[in-house]
């Protein structure tokens, strides 16, 4: 048995390895070398557009907020105690400037104070201007008739005593009289011409007196005329139209001079603001008219036309933004407005309300309602029962067509007052064995029908004019009358933002354009050599873009400016990774500057 060593083993693979590397070294240099084959790249596939010169012009929307254009804290111009106070949602007449509530009856009533204290206050200045004009009157009659007399009778003593002092005086210097007599003829002179200077001197202070009694009447009439004022103060009247959002007091209150009472916002028009950036402002003008679209009841899209009134001539510190507003006209919003099932036109009511509320106003089980719920019909008094709503089932949302029927009563109380603004009274069912659930079954207010004219705010409601109409109707639907605007504080509106003035150039879009160290350029198609072939032409894009069709398009210009021309290919996807002189394959053309 041979053993071979280890060291042995290994230098024998050390000079196989050699050897075979040797043969690989000697065979390579030995012969020709093998030619380089050209691989060719296949064409790389791209969507192209035709370019053409264009002034496309950027429409865009924005959101803006609905907000009043006009709203006012209303309260009394004096102190006292509040006696009537409207109801949040109530709209509102106004007094027109120049009118009174008298010559203006529809003028809505906002609130009232406690007048008895300023009734006196009249009254009294009334007595005080009746005492200054007697006073006045019979100072008068003393100028221009007692004086006078007093004066021309003085005058005539005078004249006598001049006439017996000439003759006393012969007949003292004849030794005829003696000078006693002639003393006392010449003291009778003085005192004539005395009285005389004291008769005129009483008629110029009585004339000077005239003048203060005078000034005494006119202190007397202002301080009428600020009774006066002050009592129709006591009412407090909305200065423009619109709809009551806050009342701050209830009747019991006392407030004082300047508190607020109701708070009154202006429902038409209304106004529109939305943000624009600092560069985007200068182009909204006052007057400027644009487009808004608002979501009516029903929920469709209404188009209304608004009107610039301001643009804010200082940014928002927070967001530099700028605020520009809008004058929109407000519509009554008619989407909820049901035809009737049958001939007979629905009536309206103002209210809804249960009969057990004895306990509410009056702290008895009496069955109270509000006086212009009891209805005098045929010569009788009814009231109108809801058959399909009672107190505590919830109502089906889109079911808000009443029905009523008619249910005599009698009439068993005096009006009762609460809260300074209702009138209520105590009812009895004529027939007790009427059908009648007094916890659960409801009952309308006044009834009333919708004038013609739905731009109104306010019904006709006037006896005379109701009256016939509501004896001859035969129906019995009614709707809860609920006057809502399209446009409300807090609702959100699209304006259609004014478009950029166009600019004529070469429009491409974003993803058209590719930028490498600093340079930007666009890739054109062209047919070199029977192959279409990318070329590279280096462009900027001006500070003129436009949106169309959710597409952002940019105004290129090359260098040099002659490199672009209409009708020329352009790549608009895959120019990201072609090469200037790349082999590309159209594999769509795209419309336009897609």
């Amino acid at each position: 048995m041979s053993t071979t060593s280890p060291n042995r083993c290994s230098g024998e693979r050390t000079w196989i390895g050699m050897i075979a590397f040797l043969v690989i070294v000697f065979s390579g240099c030995s012969g020709e070398p093998k030619p380089i084959e050209t691989v060719r790249k296949p064409p790389k596939p791209v969507s192209v557009f035709t370019l053409t010169r264009s002034a496309p012009t950027r429409r865009q929307e924005i959101t803006g907020t609905v907000v009043p254009w006009k709203t006012e804290q209303i309260g009394f111009e004096l102190a006292g105690r509040v006696a009537e106070v409207i109801e949040p949602n109530e709209m509102v007449i106004p007094v027109i400037e120049a009118t009174t509530a008298k010559q203006n009856p529809a003028a809505t009533r906002l609130a009232r104070l406690d007048d008895e204290e300023l009734r006196i206050a009249v009254e009294a200045a009334t007595a005080d201007v009746a005492v200054a004009t007697l006073n006045r009157d019979a100072n008068l009659v003393s100028i221009k008739r007692r004086l006078p007399a007093m004066i021309e009778s003085a005058q005539a003593e005078a004249s006598l005593a001049d006439l017996d002092l000439v003759r006393v005086s012969k007949l003292f210097q004849q030794n005829a009289i003696s000078r006693s007599e002639a003393d006392a003829a010449r003291t009778r002179v003085s005192t004539t011409r005395a009285s005389l200077a004291t008769a005129k001197a009483d008629l110029a202070q009585a004339e000077a007196q005239q003048l203060a009694l005078e000034a005494q009447v006119s202190q007397a009439n202002q301080r009428l005329s600020e009774a006066k004022r002050n009592l129709r103060n006591a009412v407090l009247h909305s200065p423009f139209p619109g709809r009551v959002t806050e009342v701050h007091a209830v009747p019991g209150t006392y407030v004082k001079e300047g508190d607020p009472i109701v708070t009154v916002q202006m429902m038409d028009p209304m106004s529109i603001e939305f943000e624009v950036t600092a560069r985007d402002s200068r182009r909204y003008h006052r007057g400027d008219m644009l487009t808004t679209r608002v979501i009516d009841g029903k929920g469709s899209v209404r188009s209304l036309i608004g009107m610039v009134n301001q643009v804010d001539s200082v940014a928002d510190p927070a967001t530099r933004t700028f605020t520009v507003s809008l004058h929109v006209r407000n519509e009554i919003d008619e989407t909820c407005s049901v035809p009737s099932s049958s001939g007979e036109p629905i009536a309206r009511t103002d209210m809804i309300a249960p009969l057990n509320i004895g306990p509410i106003i009056t702290g008895d089980e009496r069955l109270l309602v509000e006086r212009d719920s009891v209805h005098r019909l045929d010569g009788e008094d009814v009231v109108w029962k809801i058959t399909n709503r009672k107190w505590g089932t919830p109502s089906p949302a889109k079911d808000r067509v009443l029905t009523v029927e008619k249910v005599p009563v009698k009439i068993t109380s005096e009006v009762i007052p609460f809260l300074g603004k209702w009138q209520f009274v105590a009812i009895e069912l004529k027939d007790p064995t009427t059908p009648f659930d007094i916890d659960r079954d409801l009952i309308t207010g006044k009834l009333f029908f919708k004038p013609n004219s739905t731009t109104s705010i306010t019904p006709d409601e006037s006896p005379e004019n109701q009256a016939p109409q509501l004896e001859s109707w035969k129906g019995n639907q009614v709707m809860v009358d609920e006057r809502r605007w399209l446009l409300r504080s807090g609702d959100v509106a699209q304006v259609q933002l004014t478009p950029n003035a166009p600019n004529d150039g070469f429009y491409v879009p974003m993803k058209a354009i590719r930028e490498e160290r600093g340079q930007r350029f666009i890739h054109v198609v062209e047919k070199k050599n029977d192959q279409l072939v990318a070329r590279r032409i280096i462009v900027d894009h001006e500070k003129s873009d436009t949106v169309v069709d959710e597409s952002v398009l940019l105004l290129l210009e090359a260098f040099p400016p002659h490199e672009l021309h209409e009708g020329m290919q352009v790549v608009s996807e895959g120019t990201h990774y072609l090469e200037d002189g790349d082999t590309v394959q159209i594999t769509s053309i795209l419309r336009g500057n897609e």
